[in-house]
């Protein structure tokens, strides 16, 4: 719990590993003939700092106020509203790193594996080859900036990003705008409204690390982390409507 924070909100529960299904959304429950598409996507890992599981969506919302009023990152589940995070990262013993960090600070944090499934067929009216590849940049670029930040935040004292890697990303961010500027025509119109979210989340987190770099305010990393942890879940609710 954050120092000076409600007592009466809940602790974390200690919950460990989480892999998503697809039985509770599928693009195989629309009513409308879908068009279906072969695609090599792989499963992908994360590891998310929870904050805590809480007994009512009110209550969560508080716990991510109290997060924010703290500086730290705060993130939610789309699916269990009652869950809150506080950071994510690609590596765990990274993770796990950041938690012990905010733990000196008085904030109890588990770090929980969240597991977005992989699949190889997909519903979607474009072609198999774009999706993979936007997949295959979304978790190059999830990778590098929620790691990135990870560290950032781990470091003592400020360090800017060098002009190498910013370079790299932002190289990275054009490809995966270009590729996901052109999804939405080819999506499940259950999937629409998760890529609008996706793409706003990812143009979040590079406009924070490049407000960063001017300034090297660690508020800047911790927006990163925010929007990493909105991309990954919102990614999750993205797989289940399109997976067949």
């Amino acid at each position: 719990m954050v120092p000076g924070a409600d007592p009466s909100v809940e602790e974390a529960v200690p919950v460990f590993k989480e892999s998503v299904g697809v039985d509770a959304i599928s693009a195989k429950e629309n009513s409308v003939p879908v068009t279906v598409i072969e695609a090599q996507v792989p499963p992908q890992t994360y590891y998310l700092l929870q904050y805590g599981v809480f007994s009512t969506p009110e209550r969560a919302l508080q716990a991510k106020e109290e997060l924010l009023k703290a500086g730290i990152a705060a993130g939610g589940d789309t699916e269990d509203q009652n869950r809150v995070y506080a950071g994510i990262s690609p590596d765990r013993e990274q993770a796990k790193l950041l938690s012990n960090q905010l733990k000196t600070q008085g904030v109890e944090l588990y770090v929980r594996e969240l597991e977005l499934p992989g699949f190889e067929k997909a519903a979607y009216g474009g072609e198999g080859d774009k999706l993979t590849g936007f997949f295959q940049l979304s978790s190059s670029l999830v990778g590098k900036l929620s790691g990135l930040s990870s560290t950032l935040l781990g470091e003592g004292g400020p360090n800017t990003v060098p002009a190498s890697d910013m370079k790299e990303l932002n190289d990275l961010h054009q490809q995966w705008t270009q590729n996901i500027t052109a999804l939405p025509t080819g999506l499940p119109k259950e999937a629409f409204a998760s890529a609008t979210s996706l793409e706003k989340a990812m143009n979040s987190a590079i406009s924070a690390l490049g407000e960063y770099n001017k300034n090297t305010a660690k508020e800047h990393i911790w927006e990163v982390q925010s929007s990493m942890m909105e991309y990954v879940l919102r990614e999750k609710e993205f797989i289940q409507f399109i997976k067949q």
